[in-house]
């Protein structure tokens, strides 16, 4: 891969929402996947162990930030406490 093909930002990753629940981390993950978004979960392995009490942050590659809060303003959560940053 040449530096021209490399977005600027490819290694910065921003979160876009955060959520508790284990059904929306497998809706969005579905979402992300198949729109061909980076993105990872951030506490995704840990909250289970900690009975979910900490929040899940999708992380999303920054240049692909606007996609996504097109795509997540076309959804509603049920269980996601925080709004999309």
């Amino acid at each position: 891969m040449d530096e021209q093909t490399i977005p600027e930002c490819a290694s910065q990753f921003v979160p876009v929402i955060e959520t508790h629940n284990a059904g929306d981390r497998a809706f969005l993950r579905s979402i992300l996947d198949a729109e061909g978004i980076d993105y990872f979960i951030q506490g995704e392995t840990v909250a289970p162990y900690l009975l979910n009490a900490l929040p899940m942050r999708v992380m999303v590659r920054c240049d692909q930030v606007e996609t996504v809060r097109a795509l997540l303003a076309e959804i509603e959560l049920t269980y996601s406490y925080a709004p999309p940053y």
